[in-house]
């Protein structure tokens, strides 16, 4: 049998080991997060994860940035780059199908009779991709008609004016329908851009008439004015004018912020930039009222439809704060990033991303932006602004550098 004194001796072990266990540290964090699978249902509303014709996947591959979802129609299935895109290719499924229920009734076929006796042929390119209309036009074309539409609008035979006017027709009809339809008509989605061409060749020269009801869409399609961000001023431009009309306006306004007439030009004839995302993004421009020159320059060198839409909103950031915050008083690229100075000289980055974490390539970015304010006079703060959501960590993170950070600010009214 145990004495007391080795009783009592235990009992002070066991004591000591359990206060050593309740005072070990924990694990020191990691020091960065690490990109990965994430759940669809926070970036993704419960309305689209599923319809009739489509479905998403429930997880989703974040890059640090963005996510890549996983969309399945029929024995169809995309890997599709940011929410955006998503919810522009689920909007556009349903278009496709709607479209094509269109086409097979006898009110088409009469109205396609119709039309086929009009004569459209040496314009059909344009009418067909109204997005590519400039650079579908030979380089040497526009050293003797200038810009596309202003040449071809003048007419120099009544045949000639007699296909510019059908074609000026089937293009007002395929924005119209599209509008409809909850899609953008300078879409780059090939299928759909031959479905919207079609119908609205039978709307212009055959008599189709497609009210709303006919053209309604089953399913989570949506309004695609509504996810613009666009004020209904500019809902009503970019619906009821032509390409031509856009870049008209557009040039205009960028002549009017100081823009050089070359800048100008090479951004409204960048083909990855449709009228409708050239028109937003020099609206926000116009918003703001300073010369975009710098980030127009960054602009051009987008090479893919998404790189597009991400200037695009970038720029609709900006105006944003410009807005809502503080007066911007000079748009600048630092650390090969655009960004813009305010009246308090807080140095704002735009976002725009799907979900942001605190990885090693945000941090080395961070840290750069940081090192801003020790070097030049002018920048008395940081400010990042995200139309996107940023992890718990990497909003910490940018706390504790006194980097203020907004995100989800193109919801915020």
């Amino acid at each position: 049998m145990k004495s007391k004194y080795s009783l009592i001796a235990f009992a002070f072990l066991t004591i000591a080991a359990l206060g050593q266990t309740e005072t070990t540290p924990s694990p020191a964090p990691q020091a960065f997060e690490t990109p990965g699978r994430v759940p669809t249902k926070m970036f993704i509303p419960a309305e689209l994860m599923s319809g009739p014709l489509h479905s998403v996947g429930d997880f989703a591959e974040n890059d640090g940035m963005n996510n890549t979802y996983f969309l399945y129609s029929g024995d169809d299935a995309w890997a599709v780059t940011t929410g955006i895109a998503l919810r522009t290719r689920i909007r556009e499924i349903y278009a496709i199908a709607k479209l094509r229920e269109m086409s097979k009734t006898d009110e088409f076929a009469r109205a396609m009779a119709n039309a086929g006796k009009q004569k459209i042929e040496g314009v059909v390119g344009i009418v067909t991709n109204p997005l590519g209309a400039i650079q579908n036009i030979p380089l040497g074309a526009s050293r003797f008609f200038g810009r596309i539409g202003e040449a071809m609008k003048g007419g120099t035979t009544q045949g000639e004016g007699n296909a510019v006017q059908n074609m000026i027709g089937v293009s007002k009809a395929k924005i119209a329908l599209a509008v409809k339809l909850g899609v953008s008509p300078y879409s780059y989605n090939q299928e759909l851009q031959t479905q919207l061409t079609s119908n609205a060749r039978a709307m212009a020269l055959g008599g189709l008439v497609v009210s709303a009801a006919t053209a309604a869409v089953g399913g989570p399609a949506g309004d695609v004015l509504m996810g613009l961000n666009v004020n209904q001023t500019l809902q009503q431009t970019l619906v009821n004018s032509t390409p031509d009309d856009l870049r008209i306006i557009n040039r205009k306004k960028l002549f009017a912020l100081n823009v050089s007439r070359e800048n100008a030009d090479a951004i409204l004839m960048h083909p990855w930039y449709s009228p409708w995302t050239e028109t937003i993004m020099i609206d926000a421009f116009s918003t703001i009222g300073i010369d975009p020159t710098a980030f127009l320059a960054d602009a051009c060198n987008a090479l893919t439809e998404e790189d597009a839409i991400f200037f695009e909103r970038l720029a609709q950031v900006l105006a944003r704060y410009d807005t809502t915050k503080a007066q911007l008083r000079s748009i600048r690229v630092e650390s090969h990033a655009v960004c813009a100075l305010d009246a308090n000289g807080t140095l704002v980055f735009p976002l725009s991303c799907d979900y942001a974490i605190w990885s090693e390539h945000a941090a080395g970015r961070v840290a750069e932006f940081a090192a801003l304010t020790q070097g030049q006079e002018d920048i008395k703060g940081l400010a990042v602004w995200v139309d996107g959501k940023v992890s718990d960590r990497a909003a910490q993170e940018l706390k504790s550098r006194k980097i203020d950070l907004v995100t989800a600010v193109l919801d915020k009214k």
